[in-house]
């Protein structure tokens, strides 16, 4: 099983790499990521570039952000994988993570109320976060 901070620094990763696909630090991103996922291997590396192309098209198109949620979360499992295989790679992702700029703050696009059991209200988000805020029972007029 992999440790909790290589889960989050594949989230990490994950945000960057999403973040810096509609940027002009694109090629430098995907030239760093093509390496580090293909760990030497021709093969590898250009596999990983192809799916780098394609998170690249989809990053591109305008109005995308359930597509770039569900780009965020493939990239998350992939660099979770190769943390998972080569806890040694945890390094190059850091610095790989710190050249490129700060991820974006996801948008919600499709905002919720709905009612949860003890008296909370659970705000579902259709792309990002869900949060729940728990609230206090109605006093009931005795």
């Amino acid at each position: 099983m992999i440790p909790e901070w290589l889960t989050t620094l594949a989230a990490a990763g994950s945000a960057a790499l999403v973040n810096a696909a509609s940027t002009d630090v694109w090629q430098a991103a995907r030239e760093r990521f093509a390496r580090l996922l293909g760990r030497g291997d021709p093969d590898r590396t250009e596999a990983a570039t192809r799916r780098l192309d394609d998170l690249h098209r989809v990053a591109r198109e305008p109005g995308n952000e359930r597509e770039l949620a569900e780009a965020r979360r493939a990239w998350r499992l992939r660099l979770q994988d190769l943390l998972e295989e080569n806890p040694d790679a945890a390094d190059e992702l850091r610095c790989a993570i710190a050249e490129l700029p700060p991820p974006r703050p996801v948008s919600a696009a499709i905002r919720q109320d709905n009612r949860a059991y003890d008296h909370g209200t659970v705000n579902a988000v259709a792309i990002g976060d869900l949060t729940v805020h728990p609230t206090r029972p109605a006093a009931s007029d005795g």
